[in-house]
């Protein structure tokens, strides 16, 4: 790479950096694979016929999955939310006021911690895209 593309490509990345406060910011820096991941887990939870339990109150799948976004919200704006994993551990995980787990009431009567729930659904979900990746890749 001779000079003038160093300059060229120097120049742009200013540009890209001045601008993006003006075009979202914080959601701007999240790579388009992670927000799809964070927007799948969100719906499974607003889907899930789970009842959700947050400082020993339960909500339905709908509430729970506001207040997940609130706080991924939270924890974008910060800057502190690069993965769909740091979405589990910030948002996903427990309470910032009492220090309790977030936990689910699985349709059986079970119960599992909701970090759990979400990073199998994670899991899931990143293998089904895998999957997808590798059969569009083969002949």
């Amino acid at each position: 790479m001779n000079s003038r593309n160093i300059n060229h490509c120097m120049a742009l990345l200013a540009l890209v950096c001045l601008l993006s406060p003006l075009t979202g910011g914080a959601e701007q820096m999240l790579v388009p694979a992670e927000r799809g991941a964070i927007d799948f887990l969100l719906q499974q939870v607003e889907q899930s016929d789970a009842v959700f339990i947050r400082n020993g109150k339960d909500h339905d799948g709908t509430e729970a999955a506001r207040h997940m976004q609130r706080k991924f919200k939270h924890y974008l704006d910060k800057g502190k939310v690069h993965s769909a994993e740091d979405f589990v551990r910030l948002a996903g995980t427990g309470s910032l006021i009492s220090g309790r787990p977030y936990r689910m009431r699985l349709t059986d009567g079970s119960e599992i911690e909701t970090a759990t729930w979400l990073n199998d659904a994670l899991a899931a979900y990143r293998a089904e895209q895998n999957r997808q990746r590798a059969a569009q890749a083969s002949p």
